[in-house]
């Protein structure tokens, strides 16, 4: 080895680790950024999903509301007919004598 080469040797290697060092530095940092990125991209879609399952169970929550409005009217209707019938199945209660409908035509022939 040659004075020129053991001079190169010595400069040459903490010149390559000085600039070696900031660029290591800039890429780790990049590295941190790009996955804090990502973390927050998929944040973002973790709420989003969120929010979708919220409106999802707010509408099976109006639609279970609506479907008990529906049968609580049928029970209710369904008890005033059971209830008129049992009223007209009574025995001893006369019922309103039918009144024959007449065809009748105004005006014309017939």
């Amino acid at each position: 080895m040659g004075p020129g080469e053991v001079v190169a040797l010595i400069f040459g290697v903490p010149a390559i680790g000085i600039v070696a060092i900031p660029f290591a530095l800039i890429w780790t940092t990049h590295r941190r950024k790009m996955e804090e990125l990502k973390l927050q991209k998929q944040r973002l879609i973790a709420q989003d999903v969120q929010a979708q399952f919220d409106a999802l169970r707010a509408e099976i929550h109006d639609l279970r509301d609506t479907a008990m409005q529906y049968d609580l009217s049928f029970d209710a209707a369904l008890h005033r007919v059971e209830s008129r019938l049992a009223q007209l199945e009574r025995p001893g209660v006369t019922r309103a004598p039918e009144i024959p409908q007449q065809n009748t035509s105004y005006g014309g022939r017939g």
